[in-house]
């Protein structure tokens, strides 16, 4: 485990890449994609084999071109791929079982989804959704199927896969449910916009790319790509919302009308199972406020459009088809149009405070400086400084003990001893863009109480010459 709700599976599969292909943005970001192509092919077998091709068809083109799919699988920001790939991995291969009768389609699955809990336990979620859906909406078919082997084959397969976090809460008396589970409905209103935000595709805005031109240092485009970029974005009149939203709720209106047709299984299947994992996310404490959560519930949203669209098509006759195109059309060409707007905006102002490119200048200065000790005195550099260097660098966390509001004796004789290496070196934020808000006030009113004075090193920008990182030493 790397966290109590972080299993290590994305470590494993990274370890024989980046032995072959050093850390960097393309060997990290390449995979992610790889995955979500296959994510997205094996959705489209998903939905042919329970909807048929057209639905198939609507799905795929909606979720290859949805804009908060596709960042966050771009940027595995969560992360959400590997959840995203085992969820559909699994369920197709349940569906094949109950199609073709085969066990070993049920030993997959089950292992695909045993194998999700352990890469990120919030998978809880999803799964559960997934399972109650098919309790209420395929009852006779789940006891046709329930057997004391196939029982045995799914509970010992999904074990397989989640043994190392069921391992991890056997030896830790189960902390992974202890520490992440908790109850809170106050940040409900906050939730319920995040879901439409997520939909709507902007809710990356500012956090990857930033929308404002507040902090100065507007880039031209450089490239032919560029240009067509920043073009395109200017006479889609900088876009920042799609309309899958819209679709979900034109879903929703049809589904009384689709209730007797063939669509009504799916369509409810994927409406329960989305439903009772968002529901989760809802009243959870901490959890569900962010697009990275609300994401874990694709494609089941997704499914719901395209199976209501194909159907609803269906119903209209020779007009159908058209129609029906007219609509997808427009729906991914808005999402495309929102897409573009990130790499537009990456282009012009940059990327946000703490998804900067400033970092590699960064990791550079450190690597030719070689101190004997770097203390990241913010959140967001230590991790990617520790990848891009494959833990070579001498990284400390200099936050802690500095974020208790009273620091004992036994705290403070450890930051004064930091101080005093003359030799070592601190990383952190300037001014306003400080994410640990108050640490780097602390630092200084100890050292300057202990006589030291701070002497500046460098200052990093990232490449629209905004400063993003201050490194520094203490002097006597």
């Amino acid at each position: 485990m790397e966290m109590s709700y972080l299993g290590s599976l994305k470590s494993w599969i990274y370890a024989p890449i980046f032995r072959r292909w050093k850390p960097s943005a393309a060997s990290i970001r390449f995979p992610a994609l790889v995955f979500g192509g296959i994510t997205i092919w094996l959705f489209w077998l998903l939905l042919h084999r329970i909807a048929g091709y057209r639905a198939a068809t609507i799905g795929s083109v909606l979720l290859a071109t949805d804009t908060s799919f596709l960042m966050t699988t771009c940027f595995d920001w969560g992360p959400v791929v590997l959840q995203h790939l085992l969820l559909v991995s699994g369920v197709l291969c349940l569906v094949r079982f109950h199609q073709e009768q085969q066990r070993r389609f049920l030993a997959a699955g089950f292992l695909f989804f045993g194998l999700g809990m352990w890469d990120k336990a919030l998978f809880a979620w999803i799964l559960s959704g997934t399972a109650i859906a098919t309790l209420v909406v395929f009852p006779k078919e789940l006891w046709r199927h329930f057997s004391g082997r196939n029982l045995s084959v799914a509970t010992l397969a999904f074990c397989l896969g989640a043994a190392p976090l069921i391992r991890y809460n056997i030896r830790e008396k189960l902390i992974t449910f202890r520490a992440n589970a908790a109850f809170d409905k106050s940040e409900v209103p906050g939730k319920i916009h995040q879901v439409f935000s997520t939909l709507a595709g902007q809710a990356l805005f500012d956090y990857i790319a930033r929308n404002d031109l507040a902090g100065g240092h507007p880039r031209s485009p450089q490239t032919a790509v560029e240009r067509v970029s920043t073009r395109v974005s200017q006479i889609a009149r900088d876009p920042e919302n799609g309309f899958l939203g819209f679709a979900l709720l034109a879903a929703f209106l049809l589904f009384p009308w689709l209730w007797f047709t063939p669509a009504r299984r799916p369509m409810a299947f994927s409406l329960i199972a989305a439903t009772v994992a968002w529901l989760q996310m809802l009243f959870g404490k901490g959890v569900g406020g962010s697009a990275h959560h609300v994401i874990l519930l694709w494609p089941y949203p997704t499914l719901f459009i395209a199976v209501a669209f194909a159907e609803a098509s269906r119903r209209l006759g020779s007009a159908g088809k058209p129609l029906l195109a007219l609509v997808v059309l427009f729906l991914a060409g808005s999402s495309l149009l929102v897409t573009n707007e990130y790499l537009a905006l990456l282009i012009r102002n940059g990327p946000g405070e703490v998804w900067t490119d400033a970092v590699y200048p960064l990791s550079d200065y450190l690597k030719r400086v070689k101190p004997p000790a770097i203390y990241a005195d913010d959140w967001g550099m230590i991790n990617i400084l520790t990848l891009l260097n494959r833990g070579s660098m001498p990284l400390r966390v200099g936050t802690d003990p500095l974020l208790k509001s009273q620091l004992d004796p036994e705290d403070r004789r450890m930051v004064l001893d930091r101080i005093a290496e003359s030799e070592s070196v601190f990383a952190t934020h300037p001014g306003e863009l400080e994410l640990f808000k108050g640490v780097d006030a602390k630092l200084m009113a100890m050292a300057a109480e202990a006589g030291y004075r701070r002497e500046t090193l460098a200052e990093i920008s990232d490449r629209n010459g905004r400063p993003m990182f201050q490194v520094f030493r203490f002097r006597r």
